[in-house]
């Protein structure tokens, strides 16, 4: 049996730098659209939107906890990551859909500020994670020879 993949340093580093600007990006996104909505809309946008971004901002404790498991599971890194994105389309149609049903909300605003919740955390992981130049996914043969 081979011993389980460890993390480096800087690989901790990038992920820490991820989960940060995951949740920053999270609450920033929450705050505009919900400012947006409130003034576009009015007070009932507002609270829809603001809504929205809640459940971004749960989902970005998502990424926080897949990205945490992943690290601890290197081996098992692409399966958490896949997971996170496949977790986070489920959630924002789950959430569409029952919303839709719900007339003292308003649909629009709500879905709009889950929907560009969720797209910019997946480009900000994405951003962040490459400006790290570092790899994140290792195979066995770089490691053998590495």
């Amino acid at each position: 049996m081979s011993t389980p993949l460890q993390p480096t340093p800087a690989l901790r580093r990038a992920v820490s730098a991820t989960i940060r600007n995951v949740a920053v990006v999270a609450v920033v996104i929450a705050l505009l659209t919900a400012l947006v909505a409130f003034f576009a809309g009015g007070q009932l946008s507002g609270l829809s939107a603001l809504l929205g971004g809640g459940v971004g901002i749960v989902l970005a404790g998502v990424t926080w906890l897949t990205m945490s498991m992943a690290m601890k599971n290197l081996d098992s890194q692409a399966a958490f990551m896949v997971g996170d994105y496949l977790f986070k389309v489920v959630v924002v149609v789950a959430a569409v859909l029952v919303v839709k049903n719900l007339t003292s909300l308003d649909h629009k605003a709500l879905g709009l500020a889950l929907i560009i919740s969720v797209v910019a955390q997946a480009v900000i992981q994405t951003w962040t994670l490459a400006r790290s130049k570092i790899p994140t996914i290792d195979s066995p043969e770089d490691i053998k020879n590495g």
